[in-house]
C-alpha cells in the first residue's frame, strides 16, 4: 500500500529548475523516505518530469495549476495523462475574484472545467489561503460560498491547515464540514516567529495534529501533502521537509 505522505514540489521549487537540479532533488527526497509528491512550480517538460519521477521510484499523486490552465481541459488532461496521475487544484484564487466582485463567474468556470475534467476521470481541487475565510455579503466565508456552490462530487476540496489557522480557523473543524470532499490535504505548521505568523516543519509549531488526524481519519482523507512555503528561520529546506516526514512518522502515519 502507498504511504499516505507526500510532499508539494512547490516546497523545492527553487532546487528544481534544471533536469540535473531535479534529479538531486529527487535523489534526496527518495533517501528522507518520501515516495509520492505533488508536481507544483517545477518549470520542466512533462515528459522529462515524468521520467526523472520514474527513475527515482516516486510517484505523482497531483499538481498545482494556475487558472489559465485550469480553464484549458483539453491541456491539463495531457499533463496529467503524462504523470500519471488523476489529481490536480487550483492554487489560488484570481485577484479578480478574492474580494467577492464577479464571483458567480469564478464558480461557473469552475463547475465548467470540473465537469469537463470529470468526463476524462479527472478530480479537481480548490487549495485556500487565510483570504478565504473573509465574509461575503451573506456573512459566510467566501470558502463556503465556493463550497456550497459548487456540487461535492464535483469540486473537491484541498484544505490547507496552515491557511485555515491563519485565516482564524479550525483546521479540524474545517475537515469534518467536508467529509469525502478531501482526497488531499495541505500539511504545514504555524508559529509565531519573530513577532509574525510563519511557516513552520510539521509538529514543530502550535497546530493540534492529533484533533487534525483524528478529523482527517474521521473524513477519509487520502494523501497527507507536507508543504512549506518558504524555510524556517536559516534552517535549510531539505532539512525541515525531513523534520515533517520523521515527526509524521513518529505520529503513526503510514
Amino acid at each position: 500500500m502507498d504511504s499516505k505522505i507526500a510532499l508539494t514540489l512547490f516546497s523545492l521549487r527553487n532546487f528544481c529548475k534544471t533536469e540535473a537540479d531535479f534529479a538531486t532533488t529527487l535523489d534526496k527526497l527518495y533517501d528522507i523516505g518520501y515516495r509520492q509528491v505533488q508536481v507544483s512550480g517545477v518549470p520542466l517538460d512533462f515528459e522529462i518530469i515524468r521520467k526523472q519521477l520514474d527513475e527515482h521510484q516516486i510517484k505523482c499523486i497531483g499538481t498545482h495549476e494556475g487558472f489559465d490552465m485550469i480553464q484549458d481541459t483539453a491541456k491539463l488532461v495531457d499533463k496529467l495523462q503524462i504523470l500519471g496521475c488523476d489529481f490536480a487544484a487550483l492554487g489560488c484564487m484570481p485577484p479578480k475574484y478574492q474580494h467577492g466582485e464577479d464571483f458567480a463567474e469564478f464558480v461557473d468556470i469552475m463547475n465548467s472545467s470540473c465537469a469537463k475534467l470529470a468526463d476524462k476521470g479527472i478530480r479537481l481541487a480548490y487549495h485556500n489561503h487565510h483570504f478565504e475565510l473573509g465574509k461575503m455579503a451573506n456573512r459566510k466565508t467566501l470558502l463556503e460560498n465556493l463550497y456550497d456552490a459548487t456540487a461535492e462530487n464535483n469540486l473537491l476540496a484541498e484544505i490547507d491547515v496552515h491557511w485555515i489557522t491563519r485565516g482564524g480557523g479550525s483546521p479540524a473543524t474545517w475537515i469534518r464540514k467536508y467529509p469525502n470532499r478531501i482526497p488531499v490535504i495541505h500539511f504545514k505548521d504555524f508559529v509565531h516567529y519573530n513577532c509574525n505568523p510563519t511557516f513552520c516543519e510539521i509538529g514543530e509549531g502550535n497546530l493540534d495534529w492529533p484533533e487534525i488526524l483524528k478529523a482527517c481519519d474521521e473524513t477519509n482523507v487520502e494523501i497527507y501533502v507536507v508543504e512549506q512555503d518558504e524555510p524556517f528561520g536559516d534552517r535549510d529546506i531539505f532539512e525541515s521537509v525531513k523534520i515533517s516526514f520523521d515527526n509524521m512518522k513518529a505520529m503513526g502515519i503510514k
